[in-house]
This record gives structure tokens, C-alpha cells and sequence, in this order.
């Protein structure tokens, strides 16, 4: 056998030995002859081996590894989702977040614990939320929409907490009962407690705490003491909290590190924009998807690690309600003549259910000519020529839509849905009232607003606003702007925000007792380490 046959004889020699496709002494036999064709023979055989064992390696490569492993299937949360009462504006975002997730593919559990009405929560309920009623915040007290009795509040808050313990018993329990997987807050800072004393999560979703609002009241006189002692117990049942989902119009929340408590560092509107470059939703640098963010940050390997040592912040975009019923028919739905609202503009007097103050005195010259005025929450009350009521249950965006302008207070559902249907809003200030300073800030620089004197409202001289309002709105429309818009899908966002923060974190402590077979100490949540998100993740 010449060098070249014997080279290629070893080769297939060696190919063979390799993968144990023939008998040692058979190989030998074939080397030590000198027939040719068997040798040939032999060489084929190795390709055609080899050629095989390519064809099934890329046939795997290619079969979804379900076939072939296990996989653990997504489980299916318990969302506990508890809401202020203090007015309509948290109820009406709190709708949004909580049918995006029950519209999430994996058909989690969902229930809304609130002393505001339940038909505020209609439209998730209608998706499968379950509603109970339960005093859970102590809220604010206002005589007026647009007024806080200071002593009454901070009384009201005196007696929420003497009650603590036995609300704080029943909620724990009561979460226990339902198998609840996390806790949300909008923004009652109790459940927070509960959650870590059951050893579950809490997160919290808003634009602000109530720590913020009542220190907040502090006016430099002896009640003030009190005010601060009883902030700091606040404060240590929102410190529980793993995570923040920040809305915009957004102040600082005192619960997370990195913010300041009022009112020893005053914050004004100027504030509220980063002077050490941290990003805002209100100044964005660059277009962010949020989505593919915050699937890259949770999906990390070095996620698990960071969530059991910092409490984190995330911004989303614009939580908002959009109209569903055309202008014509919701018109016509309020007994509106056709000729009427056909040939007027329309103004939506809304103060999101709390009470209105001086009715009687407005009269028709609260009004330019050819406007009428669709009154909210106005349900018996003796309105006015060209005023026309709406029900306390009627869906506020509807009329949003169908209005060319809205008086209000500064609140975040009007805010937002001004925003969403771009239109004009002229507000009555609430002084007392600490998170107005970060929606008037959202409404400068991302709809149209006008302020109105508290004194003006009540006694009907509303002409020169509203005109106003209408005009800025007209100019608006033709300009061009430098500040980039809030998207409007922040309520998909913090769905999907939210399940995948429950699947990495379980992920995480699933691994780590399995690898150290113990318990994991609960004591973890009271870290109080916090990093923020900048453009959602960073």
C-alpha cells in the first residue's frame, strides 16, 4: 500500500477509534490488507457517519428545547392592588395599570382594595378585578375641592394610626387568605407594612406619597412637631416597598433615598427638573423603548443580585383613560339638544367628585357668548341657563373629549386626560395641596393651562380664562415644540414592568434556596439601599 492510501487509512482509523464505530482488530485487519476497495469502502463509511452525526447536532439546534427539557411553566400572580380614596384621580389610573394586567397574557388574579366607590373601578372589574371595600389611608381632609383643613387631617391621621394595628392585623391576614403574590399601593402607605410582614412585595405606583402631602402642611407653628413625628411612621410603612413605578408629574418621594422631605428644602416648579443631569420624562435626551428595557434589565444575570440590595425607581410614560364614546352621542346622552352643541363650545367644570362651592353665583355671565358648561358630580343641584349636569358614574374621558376646554384642580386624572385629548385646562390652585407643584410643572410643558384665582371661580368671573385657554389651544396647534410628548402606554408598561419583576424576583430566591437549602430572611426588605432607573433602565 503506498504513503497516501496508508495516510488515508489512519485517518479513517482514527475517526473511528474516535466515535467507537468499529472494532479495534477489524480496523487493524483493513490497514494490514492491501485491497483498495475495502479501504475505500471504510472511507465512505467514515463520511457518511460523520455526514449523520452533523444532520441530527443541526436538527437539535433547530427543535425548540421544550421537546427535549422540562420547562417550568409561568405561574399565574395575585395582584393586590390597594387605592386611596382621597378623591377620583388615583382610582382612575389605578383602572389602567390594573386591566393592562389583567389583560396580560398569562390571566393573573387581580383584586382592588379601596374606600372610593366601586363604580369608579368599573372598568376593571368588568376584566375580572375584584373589588372590596376596606378603610385603608387616612386620605386628606377638604372642605372645598381645592381646600385642606390642616387640623382635621392630621387628626384624621392621629386616629388612622391608634387604629393601625388592628387594620394592619386584618389586611395581613387577609392576604394570607387570598395567597396574595404582591402588594401595589396607589398610595396608601399601610398595605406596604402588611406586604413585608407577610413576605411578599410591595411596590408602589404613583406620582407622589402621602408622607410628601403632610409634611407638606408644616407651617412653623406647634402643630408642626406633631406633623413630623407622625410623617416618620409614614414613611417607615412605605420604606417597605421594593419598587417604585414613577408617574409622571412626579415629586420628590421621601420613602426613597435621594429625595428630600418637606418642608426643610422648599421645592418650587423650577425644582423639579434635574440639575445634576438625571433624567426626567419632562426633558428627554433620547427616544426610549420601554418595553425592550426593561425585558433586557430584567433578563440580566445580574438582575436577581441587584433586586435583593436596592429598592428601585422606574419612570413610565402617561397612565391615562382615553374616550371610547363619540362626541355626538355622549352630547346627546346628557339631554343636549343637537342645535345647541352644535353652534357652542363646550366647557367641562370637573373637581374629580369633591364638593363645588359656589353654584349659585355663577350664572350665565360666567360664560363667553356661545359656550355652555357641563357641570360633573352635579346630580340635584339647580345649575344655571346654559350649565347642564352629567352623573356622578358618567366616564369623565367622554366628556374630556367632547369639551374645548376644562376647569379643575390640578389633580392627576384631569391632568392627564387633558393631555391625552389635547385640550386646554384653567385650574384652581391648591396651595396646601403638595403635589400640585409636579403637575403644574407636566401641564407647562406638556398641554395648555391657565390658572384661575380661587376668588375668581367662586364668584363666576371665568370669561377671560376660558377665552384665553381656547386661544392658547388654537396657537398650540400651529406651533412647533421642542419638548418631546409623553407617550400614552404607560399603563401597558407597568403591566408588563410588574410581571417580570415578580418572575426574576421568585427566580432568584427559587435558586438561592435551592443552592443553600434555607429559608431566605425577610428581613432583606428593609434594606434601604435605592437606585434610580434613568430612561426607565439603565
Amino acid at each position: 500500500m503506498n504513503e497516501y492510501k496508508k495516510k488515508r487509512v489512519l485517518n479513517s482509523l482514527h475517526w473511528c477509534n474516535k466515535y467507537n464505530a468499529y472494532e479495534i482488530s477489524i480496523i487493524r485487519y483493513i490497514y494490514e490488507s492491501n485491497f483498495s476497495s475495502l479501504c475505500s469502502i471504510l472511507e465512505s463509511i467514515s463520511v457518511v457517519y460523520f455526514g449523520l452525526v452533523i444532520l441530527v447536532f443541526g436538527v437539535f439546534k433547530l427543535i425548540p428545547k421544550k421537546f427535549f427539557f422540562k420547562q417550568k411553566i409561568p405561574k399565574n400572580y395575585v395582584f393586590c392592588y390597594y387605592v386611596s380614596g382621597h378623591g377620583f384621580g388615583h382610582a382612575t389610573r389605578v383602572v389602567q395599570v390594573a386591566s393592562e394586567i389583567l389583560k396580560l397574557q398569562r390571566k393573573h388574579k387581580l383584586y382592588i382594595i379601596s374606600n372610593a366607590p366601586k363604580f369608579i373601578f368599573q372598568g376593571a372589574i368588568d376584566l375580572g378585578a375584584k373589588y372590596r371595600n376596606a378603610p385603608i389611608d387616612a386620605g386628606v381632609k377638604q372642605p372645598r375641592a381645592y381646600t385642606v383643613d390642616r387640623r382635621e387631617t392630621i387628626d384624621d391621621l392621629i386616629k388612622f394610626l391608634d387604629n393601625k394595628p388592628i387594620i394592619l392585623n386584618k389586611e395581613i391576614q387577609w392576604l394570607k387568605d387570598v395567597k396574595a403574590d404582591i402588594v401595589l399601593s396607589d398610595a396608601p402607605f399601610l398595605p406596604c407594612a402588611a406586604a413585608a410582614l407577610v413576605g411578599i412585595p410591595s411596590a408602589i405606583v404613583s406620582n407622589f406619597t402621602f408622607d410628601a402631602v403632610y409634611s407638606g402642611l408644616c407651617e412653623g407653628d406647634e402643630l408642626d412637631d406633631t406633623i413630623k413625628r407622625l410623617v416618620e411612621h409614614v414613611i417607615k410603612d412605605y420604606r417597605n416597598s421594593e419598587l417604585l413605578i414613577r408617574l409622571p408629574g412626579y415629586i420628590p418621594i421621601p420613602s426613597f433615598s435621594g429625595t428630600q422631605l418637606y418642608p426643610d428644602n422648599t421645592i418650587t416648579s423650577s425644582s423639579l427638573t434635574s440639575s445634576k443631569g438625571e433624567k426626567t420624562l419632562y426633558n428627554e435626551e433620547k427616544s426610549v423603548n420601554y418595553l425592550s428595557d426593561i425585558n433586557s434589565f430584567f433578563s440580566s444575570p445580574n438582575t436577581s443580585k441587584f433586586l435583593k440590595y436596592h429598592r428601585n425607581v422606574i419612570d413610565v410614560p402617561l397612565v391615562v383613560r382615553k374616550s371610547i364614546t363619540p362626541k355626538e352621542i355622549v352630547l346627546k346622552n346628557l339631554g343636549i339638544p343637537k342645535e345647541i352643541f352644535t353652534t357652542h363650545k363646550i366647557l367641562m367644570v370637573s373637581f374629580g367628585g369633591q364638593n363645588l362651592v359656589g353654584i349659585e353665583d355663577w350664572g350665565t355671565s360666567s360664560l363667553p357668548d356661545n359656550w355652555i358648561a357641563i357641570v360633573c358630580g352635579s346630580d340635584g343641584i339647580n345649575l344655571p341657563d346654559r350649565f347642564y349636569s352629567c352623573p356622578k358614574n358618567a366616564y369623565i374621558p367622554d366628556l374630556t373629549n367632547a369639551a374645548d376646554a376644562i376647569i379643575g384642580k390640578l389633580g392627576y386624572g384631569t391632568c392627564s386626560e387633558c393631555i391625552g385629548h389635547g385640550k386646554p385646562f384653567i385650574y384652581i390652585s391648591r396651595p396646601q395641596f403638595i403635589e400640585e407643584l409636579g403637575l403644574k410643572r407636566l401641564m407647562e410643558l406638556q398641554g395648555i393651562c391657565v390658572e384661575m384665582p380661587k376668588s375668581h371661580f367662586e364668584s363666576g368671573k371665568w370669561k377671560s380664562y376660558i377665552q384665553k385657554a381656547y386661544d392658547l389651544s388654537l396657537s398650540s396647534s400651529n406651533s412647533v415644540t421642542t419638548i418631546k410628548p409623553l407617550t400614552h402606554d404607560g399603563g401597558f408598561i407597568a403591566a408588563n414592568l410588574l410581571e417580570n419583576f415578580l418572575d426574576n424576583r421568585n427566580y432568584y430566591f427559587n435558586t438561592l434556596s435551592d443552592d443553600n437549602n434555607s429559608r431566605i430572611n425577610d428581613n432583606f426588605y428593609k434594606i434601604n439601599t435605592s437606585k434610580v432607573l434613568k430612561n426607565s433602565i439603565t
